[in-house]
Parts: C-alpha cells; sequence; structure tokens
C-alpha cells in the first residue's frame, strides 16, 4: 500500500493542501500519513469519512471531507498523525525513507508570513535526502481533478522512471503526461524530427500509456515558457527534478518559502 506523508503545522495552507492529497490518496489507493511540524496532543490512526470531534487528533486541521475536488474514487484512505516537531531535516528524512513514502506534500503560501508561529522545517534539505518526489500545493490554487502533467526536461537527460512515476499517478484520472523538451544550457537543440524519434524510442517504448505526449519547445526564456505551460497549455501538475537543467532557472537555488508569482500549480519535484 502506498503511503503520501504531508508536512502539516496550524495554517490554512496545510489544510488546504490535504484536501487535495485526500483526492490524489483516493484515486491512486495510497494511506496517508499526516507528518506534525509544531505539534500533537496524542497519536491516533482515523478512516477517511470518519467524524471528527473537536477532541481529536486534527481538531486543528479538518479534513473538509465534503470538499474535494471532482474525480473521486470509492477507496477509503487511513489516516494517521505523527508529531515530528522535536525532529530536525535528517531525522524527517529518515521517518520518509523508513516508511517507504509514495511521495510527499506541503502546502505554500503565496506570500511569505513571519508572523504565523510554526516551526519551520528545511524542505529542501529533506528533499535532497528522500527517495519520494515532494508535491507542493499552493495556497491559492483552487483544487480540481488532475486533467494534464507536464514534465519540464531536456529529451536526452529525461528519466524513465520519473515518466512511469508520473503515468502511474494520471493514469486514475485518464490525465495526459507531457514532456516539455527544452533544451540545456550549453546544449545544441534537438531536431523535431529527431526529439519525435528519441521520444518514440527510449520513452514510450519503455512506458505503457496512450495519453503521453511530446511538446518541443524552441523558447529560451524559461518564464515565458512557464507561462505557456500553466495559462496556454492549462496543465495542472508542472514537474521538476531537484537541481537539474530548469530547476535553478525557475525555482532558484533551492525551495524557499513562497514559490515563484508565476508557479499557480501544483509543483512536483524529484530528488534525483
Amino acid at each position: 500500500m502506498k503511503t503520501i506523508l504531508v508536512i502539516i503545522d496550524n495554517t490554512l495552507t496545510a489544510r488546504h493542501a490535504i484536501g487535495f492529497v485526500l483526492a490524489i490518496a483516493q484515486q491512486v489507493h495510497a494511506n496517508i500519513l499526516l507528518a506534525n511540524t509544531v505539534g500533537l496532543k496524542k497519536r491516533v490512526a482515523v478512516k477517511a469519512g470518519a467524524a471528527q470531534s473537536s477532541g481529536d487528533i486534527l481538531e486543528e486541521h479538518p479534513l473538509l471531507f465534503g470538499d474535494q475536488p471532482e474525480g473521486r474514487s470509492n477507496f477509503k484512505p487511513e489516516i494517521e498523525g505523527l508529531d515530528i516537531s522535536a525532529m530536525n531535516e535528517c531525522k524527517v528524512a529518515e521517518l520518509i525513507n523508513k516508511r517507504q513514502a509514495w511521495m510527499m506534500v506541503m502546502g505554500m503560501s503565496d506570500v511569505s508570513d513571519s508572523t504565523t508561529p510554526r516551526r519551520k522545517l528545511n524542505i529542501h534539505a529533506v528533499l535532497s535526502k528522500v527517495l519520494c518526489p515532494l508535491l507542493i500545493v499552493p495556497e491559492s490554487w483552487p483544487g480540481k481533478a488532475i486533467k494534464r502533467l507536464v514534465y519540464l526536461a531536456d529529451l536526452r537527460y529525461c528519466l524513465t522512471q520519473i515518466v512511469r512515476y508520473l503515468v502511474e499517478l494520471a493514469r486514475p484520472w485518464k490525465a495526459d503526461v507531457s514532456i516539455a523538451n527544452l533544451t540545456a544550457k550549453g546544449l545544441p537543440d534537438m531536431a523535431p524530427q529527431y526529439a519525435l524519434s528519441l521520444f518514440e524510442d527510449a520513452v514510450c517504448k519503455h512506458v505503457n500509456y496512450d495519453q503521453l505526449f511530446i511538446n518541443n519547445i524552441r523558447e529560451k526564456n524559461t518564464s515565458k515558457v512557464v507561462d505557456v505551460l500553466i495559462n496556454g497549455l492549462h496543465n495542472d501538475v508542472l514537474v521538476l527534478v531537484n537541481r537539474q537543467f530548469h530547476f535553478e532557472e525557475i525555482i532558484g537555488s533551492y525551495i524557499t518559502d513562497t514559490l515563484p508569482e508565476q508557479i499557480t500549480i501544483p509543483l512536483l519535484i524529484f530528488p534525483y
């Protein structure tokens, strides 16, 4: 059984992320582990859809079961709460790997708020030590079913294991998975026919999914590329690889408390 670990604290941003996580968990048949960075009164496990009393572990994080994105299945994930407030980044990463988490998730505010009393976790330090990707859910994202995922990469270095993971996430939603082929700095552009041939030989032959596509991009300005992928092609999830190729051009040297203004959809970052 898959496990999705959600980093939460006492914020509406975290609660917003939990709603999307529940929808994902129902689709991919995963259980949920709520890892609270500010401490919990006690540790319990609850069933999704179960009534939540004001005195239980989730009293500050109602799951809003009746207000989820469309496209839910009938699967009911088990939800467990865990206090990680005393753990440093190494211990959190150790927990994630020990629990063999399929995905870790955190909500992210649109603006940095130093007035909110919560423990800061260096999520980039955690990402560099784990085996699963990190999904960042922007606070302003409205929440909806996943219909399109886009993996921004230089096709010559596209990782088949990432594409397989994306297909595993996309298949229950019947969502499209596309590779946005953007040449890495310092490398020559690929001719369209060569890119298509490479896509078919290196990706399609090794990934069984009918809704797998390539988008050959000539634009060199990554900000414009991201704008087109999000607002022009209406992708629902943007996929990057930590510290590789276009990551630093879009995110910067490391993940901070807020996403760049242009990232208005969930961002899935792989640790490779």
